[in-house]
């Protein structure tokens, strides 16, 4: 009878030891929220909104511009079972974090790649609504500086990632898990409307 209760002890702690714990998501937040990015978008170049293959033109009518890009993203619940939240499980959108890669490897900030940057945001999204919001993608001073001002007047193409990692809270001060996304920015100086 002992021997049995020791086993049973045993396979008890085995099988606590071997269950798998919380997913990473619960493990990265103590909210009870989470965010989704649904897509990112932007004009293409005839102007036409909700493309998701984005272009930066680096010299605009002369001019030097952001590229503003639109995320469209979404609050759930991290409990399956729930399908509506309180208010104190909404969540704030409050910070973006943008950093640029290459195909090729090359990713030394100022040389081959923009800066990475981040920008302060306040959007609110509730528990089943989904938001659309701009933020800045692509910053006009990286236009003015390497790599992009070398594409200035020339009749080259480049292609970058651009990692785009959201933050925010929940309304009750928990900070939800960052979630990140990327999209794919081709930069050259295209031909201006006329």
């Amino acid at each position: 009878m002992r021997k049995m209760k020791l086993l049973s002890f045993i396979g008890l702690i085995l099988l606590l030891v071997s269950f798998p714990a919380c997913n990473k998501l619960e493990n990265e937040t103590n909210s009870a929220s989470a965010l989704l990015v649904n897509y990112i978008t932007r004009n293409d170049l005839y102007g036409n909104s909700g493309s998701t293959t984005i272009f930066s033109d680096v010299v605009m009518g002369g001019g030097v511009y952001n590229d503003n890009a639109e995320a469209t993203v979404r609050a759930v619940l991290l409990n399956p079972d729930k399908v509506t939240g309180t208010f104190y499980q909404s969540i704030i959108v409050d910070r973006v974090y943008i950093e640029y890669s290459r195909d090729d490897g090359l990713d030394e900030q100022g040389k081959h790649v923009p800066y990475s940057f981040s920008q302060d945001l306040n959007v609110s999204v509730d528990i089943g609504e989904i938001v659309t919001f701009s933020f800045v993608l692509v910053q006009h001073t990286a236009k003015l500086e390497p790599p992009l001002i070398d594409l200035r007047y020339a009749a080259d193409m480049w292609k970058m990632e651009a990692k785009v990692t959201f933050y925010g809270r929940d309304v009750g001060g928990r900070r939800i898990a960052p979630v990140t996304t990327s999209v794919s920015v081709w930069f050259a100086d295209f031909a201006d409307a006329e």
